[in-house]
């Protein structure tokens, strides 16, 4: 783990007049798309192609293949239990939704993988398991709410929601002073939407992943993205902490609106975690 250490005020201006200054180019310093899932990103933006075509537009990216055949055929997305092994079939069943998000959590992963011998391996890691860990969840819990046609956003908001962590490990060789959690907590969020917003996704994915610490950010009326993603991140947290962790970290949040509205709190946590279980533990098993 690497050490913390205070963040010099110089540090802090030159990173994000750095920042700053990419976002008004609108060009991020961070590597493009791999070729084969930004063709594939493209095809899903075609209003007219069809389910068979965006299938041999896929075949392009073998990892990718075997992802959706594996959530095809999960107990998630895979209700009536008859085996898919044809990648056409598969598509036309997942859909062009769950497929993007495929898509995006391979090619994120392979954007930001690094040796294991480098010293932010771990950190890398780690925000990789948090990011689909919570996607999972946030799929689940969109379900268990009712709210169907809101689970690929939540998918996507929890595959994305620490993308601008993953911004500042990318810096961290320039500036090693950033790669700890203070900076991670306060620029993060901020940092997310805005690569998140040059990347071309929706603006409700963008507010939510912004607003995903900020306890009292909720929208008047029924639960929504950014309630679905604070209370998501806070039970993937919970279900990947360590023995001996803090456990008591729920606590602060046992007045905020977004539990409220998803009936979750830190009395029930744990229940309603055994409770979607299956559905996550599938979701996980098939984007792994």
């Amino acid at each position: 783990m690497q050490q913390e250490s205070p963040l010099s005020g110089d540090v802090r201006l030159a990173f994000l007049k750095d920042f700053a200054n990419q976002l008004n180019t609108r060009e991020i310093d961070l590597p493009p798309f791999p070729d084969a899932y930004a063709r594939i990103l493209a095809a899903l933006d075609d209003p007219e192609l069809s389910m068979d075509q965006l299938a041999k537009v896929i075949t392009g990216a073998p990892e990718l293949c075997v992802r959706i055949l594996l959530m095809a055929n999960s107990a998630l997305m895979n209700r009536s239990g008859v085996e898919v092994t044809d990648l056409n079939v598969a598509v036309a069943r997942l859909g062009a939704a769950a497929i993007r998000n495929a898509a995006v959590s391979l090619a994120t992963r392979e954007l930001f993988e690094t040796s294991p011998d480098s010293p932010w391996y771990h950190q890398l890691d780690a925000i990789h398991t948090a990011a689909i860990t919570t996607a999972a969840v946030a799929y689940a819990m969109a379900a268990r709410a009712g709210l169907a046609r809101a689970r690929d956003n939540a998918m996507l908001s929890g595959l994305l929601h620490n993308v601008g962590n993953l911004y500042i490990l990318s810096k961290a060789e320039a500036y090693p002073q950033l790669a700890n959690r203070e900076a991670m907590e306060n620029w993060g969020p901020g940092i997310g939407r805005a690569i998140i917003e040059n990347w071309g996704f929706p603006e409700e994915i963008a507010e939510a992943v912004e607003y995903q610490d900020v306890r009292e950010a909720c929208q008047p009326g029924p639960a929504d993205l950014r309630d679905l993603l604070v209370v998501s991140k806070r039970l993937a947290e919970l279900r990947l902490r360590q023995p001996g962790d803090d456990a008591d970290f729920l606590a602060e949040w046992a007045q905020a609106p977004a539990f409220r509205k998803l009936e979750v709190s830190p009395l029930n946590a744990e229940l309603v975690l055994e409770e979607i279980a299956e559905d996550v533990e599938s979701f996980l098993g098939a984007i792994r």
